[in-house]
């Protein structure tokens, strides 16, 4: 299953601002708001990993595709629908507990009326998508999966309040409970089952446990409410977020779609498990950092706008090493992780994982990049932007697909976020003038690192014959080399770690 995130940009419910915001030190609140969430991310991406690993052995590449294929549907619909309701409780301010209960109420109710119009148009949707991927079990899976967006629409609202008052190790840990007992339920399910509908009655209940947890985890009990004020708040907060949402969609989802329609499950199977894994350095570390940034950066324009290019140039030049260095090891060894850990039926996602590490760089950066715009307050950059790439996307996928066969959709992938890249540079570029030359010096750097890194580690390949052996040595090279050749080289990057680390 792919991962599917509404935005990669900034997720507005983790403004951080507290009461005492002000008298903490701004390095030291986004250190602290960092690790928790870099927390949070990797221990849920573990869980899930582990979760992929032990069902790739027990189901078919088969199963993942048609899991897949009823995934695009519930997604499509999810994007094209997405108002940015809980938005508007973490960005406004409420004068009163009877003013905020009233726009709770009021987007827990239209959120659940969304999910209610989902599940019904997801379950009209079933037979046209059966015949579009001529695949019949579709329309049986597609309107259970519906039924997904349906429990959720009833997930207490109260969570929001969590992330609104800064209470995030309550967050760690509802989160923690959920995708444990998400990957219990659906490794028993596969054991007994051996078939798709591990994964499907397996998301349903991992979804059902989640809603029941949210009661457990807050104590706020919503009511049906419709208030004015909050609706008007929705829909001037949320202009550009069905912009962005589709977009997004278009770049999670259309090589999805293709791939399912024109190579069949087992070849959308093997893409989506690669897709997956070289999707997890991003959600670990650019989401995490993503959520403390946008704060940041808002608070450093409206304070002082002259230590923005500071602050943007520093993270540019440690996000870049990390992300280049993390790229190294997955370009050069995509085939051995791929069969050490799940088997030689996967061989095929081993080759995709190699070209899609060259995304995590350019994903990554383009993510922190857009970043930048929310903080300064311009939405309309970030959807103007992305639904210029989303349209590269689409303009690259077939003819790479049709060319190329499974590597062209990660190729396509490769165009688009190099576009993005490229864009998102020329935008910042019109905020903090000549800060694109800047930035393109500072990334080759980490480009050269990690291209010594993957010769050095290469040429080692030809000792080990077996997979385990060859990851271990070529891996701790091809990650160490890129690290200490830019520690070595430049100053300001150690002085940056020492006081981030300090």
């Amino acid at each position: 299953m792919k991962i599917f995130r509404l935005t990669e940009t900034a997720p507005v419910e983790m403004v951080v601002e507290s009461a005492d915001g002000a008298s903490v030190p701004l390095a030291k609140r986004i250190r602290s708001g960092f690790s928790w969430l870099v927390s949070s991310s990797l221990i849920g991406e573990s869980i899930r990993f582990t979760r992929s690993v032990v069902l790739a052995r027990l189901l078919l590449p088969e199963d993942f595709g048609l899991f897949g294929m009823a995934l695009t549907i519930v997604a499509a619909l999810n994007a094209v629908t997405m108002l940015g309701l809980d938005r508007t409780i973490v960005a406004n301010k409420f004068d009163s507990r009877d003013e905020l209960k009233a726009h709770l109420d009021t987007v827990w109710s239209a959120g659940l009326v969304r999910s209610l119009v989902i599940t019904l148009l997801v379950a009209a949707s079933a037979f046209p998508i059966s015949r579009f991927y001529a695949q019949p079990q579709l329309n049986i899976i597609i309107p259970i999966l519906g039924l997904v967006s349906c429990v959720q629409g009833l997930q207490n609202i109260g969570l929001v309040l969590l992330r609104k008052e800064i209470s995030f190790a309550r967050i760690f840990w509802y989160e923690l409970a959920t995708n444990a007992g998400g990957i219990a339920l659906t490794v028993a399910l596969a054991l007994f089952l051996r078939n798709v509908w591990a994964l499907v009655i397996g998301l349903l209940l991992t979804t059902a446990l989640g809603t029941v947890l949210s009661y457990v985890f807050h104590s706020y009990r919503p009511r049906l409410a419709f208030e004015k004020v909050a609706l008007r708040r929705v829909i001037s907060l949320g202009k550009f977020t069905l912009v962005i949402a589709v977009a997004s969609y278009v770049m999670n989802m259309a090589d999805n779609v293709m791939v399912g329609r024109f190579l069949g499950t087992g070849a959308l199977g093997n893409y989506s498990l690669a897709f997956n894994i070289a999707s997890a350095p991003i959600s670990v570390l650019v989401f995490s950092l993503v959520a403390v940034l946008f704060p940041a950066y808002a608070e450093l324009n409206a304070q002082d706008p002259r230590r923005l290019e500071l602050a943007v140039t520093k993270v540019f030049t440690i996000a870049s090493m990390i992300m280049f260095t993390i790229a190294a090891p997955f370009f050069l060894l995509a085939g051995d992780v791929v069969e050490l850990l799940f088997g030689g039926r996967w061989t095929s996602a081993g080759k995709v994982l190699r070209v899609l590490a060259l995304v995590i760089p350019l994903r990554g950066l383009s993510v922190l990049m857009a970043t930048v715009f929310w903080g300064l307050n311009r939405p309309k950059q970030v959807a103007i932007g992305q639904a210029l790439e989303a349209v590269v996307f689409l303009v690259a996928l077939y003819p790479l697909i049709t060319a190329f066969g499974l590597t062209g959709a990660a190729w396509a992938g490769v165009i688009a976020y190099a576009f993005a890249c490229i864009n998102r540079l020329m935008a910042m570029n019109e905020i903090v003038p000549g800060i694109r030359s800047k930035l393109l010096r500072i990334s080759l750097a980490p480009l050269l690192a990690a291209g010594a890194g993957v010769l050095v580690a290469g040429a080692s390949l030809s000792w080990p014959a077996s997979p385990l052996p060859r990851v271990i040595l070529a891996g701790l090279l091809s990650t160490f080399i890129p690290g200490a050749i830019l520690l070595l080289l430049s100053a300001d990057l150690r002085k940056w770690l020492v006081e981030w680390f300090s």
